[in-house]
């Protein structure tokens, strides 16, 4: 992309909340004791936090303090204003760990162990004396699942045996194993803190409690609260680079800047999908220049270099039909047709997103068919359609190999759909919730400031003073980075902003085509009823603590906004 069309331009100060975006300047180019008070005092103070209990309070001292400012002055709302997960007092249980990876930042890559990584697992608990864990890898096999993080240095070109680190920050490529209980939740049974291309060349450890029923004391239980952080700051790479950015931000990039070459702006394909571009070629031209360089590389234990080679690896793995939602879910272990079974009960994510795509698919084939009524031949005719799969797909232009060629009706819905659902519901579930599970730093940082152990008996002899050492509590500009880029990410989308209101005004508005405005009635209709599903679904989840109500079509962005 060498321009940003005219309509589509926007300053990030149009993009982003202003003093949010101040601050967050400000700590890039600003000494830490050199910054003002407001923002220096935000870090904790390492003589008074330390331990874990003196950080949870510091956080509910800052958020209150945030809400009282608030009432007389509406703009003094800083990061902790809004709640956050530290402000639980089981933040750190197995039981909200979980449940992270069905409604947390990134809902998107837990899968169904397969038998080589069961096998592995099996073998440890066999080397450390584990026959209950082993009992139940045996037993229990079609119900366990993983997070894998195995494959980050052949992502970045390192060697097995390579630490990840860069300028005092370290990073992990963890694996994380889970059982998927049969009344639905996902309890953590097994970690590898940092993969080194083989689990006997790793450090790996079991759950002391095999269920998530067993009694024990999680607070104090530190070698497993530690193992439990590395997966989280190994997520916070693949989440933020590419399960955020890569797979929303730069493929929904591809599909615009294809479509502007390749439809007119008449077009039924341009139509339905332009809607669906505010702000986004703004938004990544900011993303490139400022947020990826200058604060996202400083943010983690990657290099430049080695965070370019990780963010080519993830696009250059992105598979555009195998992200289709019926067969991602579907790959990953969680059938559509079954997910409002008990089982799958807490996977709120996967039961709504699968309800969305449905609705959009629903609306894209109502408009689709009617255009297209010639059916598949028609389809071939649009000479356009060619030459958009050729430019997305070319060298030279979106290099998105996995595209399909578009030669049937089904397929050019899907691909709308896809579209739709990449730039909306999708990027508005990994985006939107990153104030609230990240600003309170100890549940998900972005790195450890400690190296990793790197024997199974050192890390058995952790305290909480290793805890807090993988911390940055001596490095508050990093501290005060990873909670404040998430509130500059998550800020609340306007109504008139969400797919909800689009559909509305769609439906009624004399400059949309006739096929759009009637099939955009049925989609408002839909997406109001679907409203109530979503606080359904919420309501159903065994944690009632914190709602998951990201995918409420009120609540939804209708494109890539921030």
């Amino acid at each position: 992309m060498k321009t940003i069309p005219v309509d589509d331009r926007k300053n990030p100060l149009r993009i982003f909340d202003f003093a949010s975006f101040a601050e967050t300047t400000a700590l890039l180019f600003i000494r830490p004791e050199l910054l003002w008070s407001k923002i220096r005092n935000l870090a904790p103070d390492l003589t008074i936090c330390d331990s874990m209990q003196a950080l949870e309070v510091h956080n509910f001292r800052l958020h209150t303090e945030s809400r009282k400012r608030a009432k007389s002055d509406s703009n003094a709302r800083d990061m902790y204003f809004s709640k956050n997960i530290g402000l639980r007092r089981d933040w750190y249980t197995d039981a909200a760990f979980g449940q992270q990876q069905f409604t947390g930042t990134n809902p998107t890559t837990i899968t169904l162990a397969p038998r080589r990584w069961i096998d592995e697992f099996t073998s440890t608990a066999q080397a450390q004396g584990r026959a209950d864990i082993i009992s139940l890898l045996t037993e229990k096999a079609e119900s366990l699942y993983m997070q894998d993080y195995s494959d980050f240095r052949s992502s970045i070109g390192i060697s097995p045996g390579e630490k990840i680190v860069s300028d005092g920050r370290h990073g992990c490529s963890s694996v994380a194993l889970f059982h998927l209980e049969p009344e639905g939740k996902l309890h953590p049974l097994g970690i590898v803190l940092d993969y080194k291309g083989s689990i006997e060349e790793s450090v790996t450890i079991f759950n002391r409690r095999i269920t998530s029923n067993v009694n024990g004391d999680e607070y104090m239980d530190w070698p497993w609260r530690y193992a439990k952080m590395c997966v989280q700051v190994s997520d916070w790479l693949r989440h933020e680079v590419a399960i955020h950015l890569v797979n929303t931000h730069l493929v929904e990039e591809v599909i615009i800047v294809a479509a502007y070459r390749s439809f007119g702006p008449n077009h039924i394909i341009f139509r339905l999908l332009e809607p669906h571009w505010s702000t986004t070629l703004s938004l990544n031209k900011a993303a490139r220049e400022t947020l990826v360089p200058s604060i996202i590389i400083g943010m983690t234990g990657l290099t430049a270099s080695q965070t370019y080679a990780f963010l080519k690896a993830a696009y250059d793995r992105f598979d555009w039909k195998g992200l289709y939602v019926p067969n991602d879910l579907r790959t990953r272990g969680f059938p559509v047709k079954c997910l409002d079974e008990p089982k799958y009960h807490n996977y709120a994510y996967a039961r709504n997103i699968s309800k969305t795509w449905n609705i959009i698919r629903k609306f894209v084939a109502t408009v689709l068919s009617k255009e297209y009524a010639g059916g598949d031949a028609a389809v071939q005719r649009d000479a356009s359609i060619g030459i958009f799969c050729d430019e997305v797909r070319s060298r030279k232009g979106g290099q998105l190999t996995s595209f399909p060629a578009i030669e049937t009706l089904d397929e050019l819905i899907d691909f709308v759909t896809m579209c739709i659902h990449v730039a909306a519901p999708q990027h508005t579930a990994v985006n939107y919730l990153q104030q609230y599970y990240q600003t309170f730093v100890p549940n998900k940082p972005s790195a450890l400031h400690f190296p990793i152990p790197q024997f199974l008996s050192e890390l058995c002899s952790f305290t909480e003073e290793d805890l807090l050492s993988a911390l940055p509590l001596k490095r508050p500009r990093d501290w005060l980075l990873m909670a404040q880029v998430p509130y500059l990410l998550s800020f609340e989308v306007p109504e008139e902003s969400t797919i909800l209101h689009y559909a509305e005004t769609t439906s009624s508005s004399r400059a949309t085509p006739t096929v759009i405005r009637s099939a955009a009635q049925v989609l408002a209709s839909d997406l109001r009823a679907f409203i109530d599903t979503v606080i359904q679904n919420s309501n159903e989840l065994d944690d009632q603590q914190t709602p998951y109500l990201v995918l409420d079509p009120s609540r939804t962005a209708i494109s890539i906004l921030i």
